[in-house]
């Protein structure tokens, strides 16, 4: 009989792991998300600071919307993937994605 009072003590405690685990990973997931997007927005520096000065020079736009047209400048491709998810830190978020997906 005695077994039969612990039972739903051991299923609370399942219960809770199982939701602490996946709390955990979360937060990990999160962690590694922003590591990736912040190597990404240094490696993206130059290549905005080359869209301004080709807007201030080359097409003689007004400073204030050569820099927000450099600032907007995310690295998206037609047809392609964005540049620099194949950085070690996206590497490592995506990889840990997709390990705790399943």
């Amino acid at each position: 009989m005695p077994s039969n009072l612990f039972r739903p003590f051991i299923l609370v405690i399942v219960v809770y792991s199982i939701g602490t685990t996946a709390f955990a990973h979360k937060g990990e997931q999160v962690k590694l998300d922003q590591a990736c997007e912040d190597a990404r927005q240094i490696a993206l520096e130059p290549r905005r600071k080359e869209i301004y000065q080709e807007c201030v020079q080359k097409f003689k736009k007004d400073e204030t919307v050569c820099l927000s047209e450099a600032k907007a400048y995310n690295g998206n491709r037609i047809n392609g993937a964005p540049l620099f998810y194949e950085l070690p830190a996206c590497e490592k978020a995506f990889d840990f994605r997709n390990k705790n997906e399943k």
